[in-house]
């Protein structure tokens, strides 16, 4: 304890450059929890837009469906194939659907779109659909209603209560088209999905498609996503390996996680640039301080003190300065980012367009998690007591002789 408060008393009797030195660490550890906040939190809302809002952690699909979306490369489902996933015991929701293009029309207006078939209930499960409806209301299990997009029926100029038309191309080239009536509006957080979306039930899909029975794919979400890998390949070893494909759903969005691991690879260099300027500035703050302090180590250790000891407070002093910069820098970085969590970033300009182009709402929300914060933290640590090095060696090498003579 009284070697605490030396060092306590020894860092402040030049308070600026203690305050130097601790500004240094303070920098360092905000501007790295800022920084990879952002990734991670851009990370978790991109998975969480398309895991949740659509795609599920796997989808199933007919061998080569994933490269040319085709109808006709649809897959037949009934309740023995889902007997068969639900049997992997990872597995906790499924979702079946039919999906393709076709042409819809209201009025003068006409512009392509998206056509889901899907169960309500399990779409619902997964997806919170119902939730997404901001007028007339949810499907039904049966029946011709259907749900349109906010920003197609805006397009189009319709609302709960009318009638759409859709023309499309069936199972193996087969005329579809028919009337139905638009039972609710959904908006999506994505502008993709929210000016292309159209959704009906399966058995009404598979009529309209001439597809009785046959899905293009099916969402399976996870009880536990950390075990991702090891479900698909359950998976993939219980369905028919030559006929049906397994995908995560970062396997799905390629071009998306390219871009992820650029930005992500970009932020730790970044990081690391930050902490190599940082160690440095605190290493010259340290040979500074040294030198500054030389005599004084010689008169410290003629009267009697133990090198050991001196280097042991040195040390202190250093981890004093240290944790004053590291926990002023947390402190600053956490409201932050406790703000920014809840109330994310509103992106704008070309950054904002490379968000919509892959249908991302373009907002950066910031994560709040302990792992990477302890990451940052013993990495400051480590910097700090890789600085103590020198002093350390410098005192043990004291010559008392030549230092009371400086």
């Amino acid at each position: 304890m009284n070697n605490i408060r030396l060092a306590w008393r020894n860092i402040w009797r030049n308070k600026r450059r203690t305050l130097l030195t601790a500004a240094s660490v303070f920098l360092a550890i905000f501007l790295a929890l800022i920084v990879r906040s952002l990734q991670i939190g851009w990370f978790d809302n991109l998975s969480d837009i398309v895991i949740q809002s659509y795609s599920g952690h796997i989808q199933i699909h007919k061998k080569g469906y994933w490269d040319d979306r085709d109808i006709n490369n649809s897959m037949v489902f009934n309740d023995s194939v889902l007997a068969v996933v639900k049997s992997v015991k990872n597995v906790d929701k499924t979702v079946p659907r039919l999906e393709y293009f076709a042409l819809s029309s209201f009025g003068k207006q006409t512009k392509g779109v998206m056509l889901a078939g899907t169960d309500p209930a399990r779409e619902d499960a997964l997806t919170k659909l119902s939730a997404k409806v901001v007028r007339g209301r949810y499907l039904e299990p049966r029946g011709k209603g259907i749900l349109v997009s906010q920003g197609l029926a805006s397009f189009l100029g319709l609302t709960a209560g009318d009638t759409l038309v859709l023309i499309g191309q069936g199972f193996h080239g087969v005329s579809a088209a028919g009337k139905y009536p638009v039972t609710g509006i959904v908006h999506f957080p994505s502008p993709v999905l929210d000016n292309q979306m159209v959704y009906m039930n399966l058995p009404a899909a598979q009529d309209f498609f001439s597809a009785d029975d046959r899905i293009t794919s099916l969402s399976v979400t996870l009880k536990n996503p950390e075990e991702i890998n090891s479900t698909r390949d359950a998976l993939q070893r219980r369905v028919d390996g030559g006929k049906f494909e397994v995908m995560r759903w970062d396997e799905m969005m390629v071009e998306i996680m390219q871009q992820l691991k650029v930005k992500t690879a970009g932020g730790k260099i970044i990081i690391a640039i930050l902490y190599m300027i940082v160690g440095f500035g605190v290493f010259g703050t340290v040979i500074m301080m040294t030198n500054e302090r030389t005599r004084e180590f010689g008169v410290i250790v003629s009267v009697g003190m133990q090198k050991s000891r001196l280097a042991f407070i040195l040390v202190l002093e250093m981890i004093l300065i240290g944790l004053t910069g590291l926990l002023s820098g947390v402190a600053a970085a956490m409201p932050i980012m406790l703000y920014f969590k809840f109330n994310p970033l509103h992106l704008w300009g070309n950054m904002a367009q490379a968000f919509i182009s892959y249908g991302i709402e373009p907002l950066m929300p910031l994560a709040l998690k302990s792992d990477f914060i302890i990451t940052n933290v013993i990495t400051v640590i480590l910097i700090v007591f890789v600085t103590c090095i020198y002093p350390v060696r410098r005192i043990f090498t004291l010559n008392v002789a030549e230092a009371l003579h400086k």
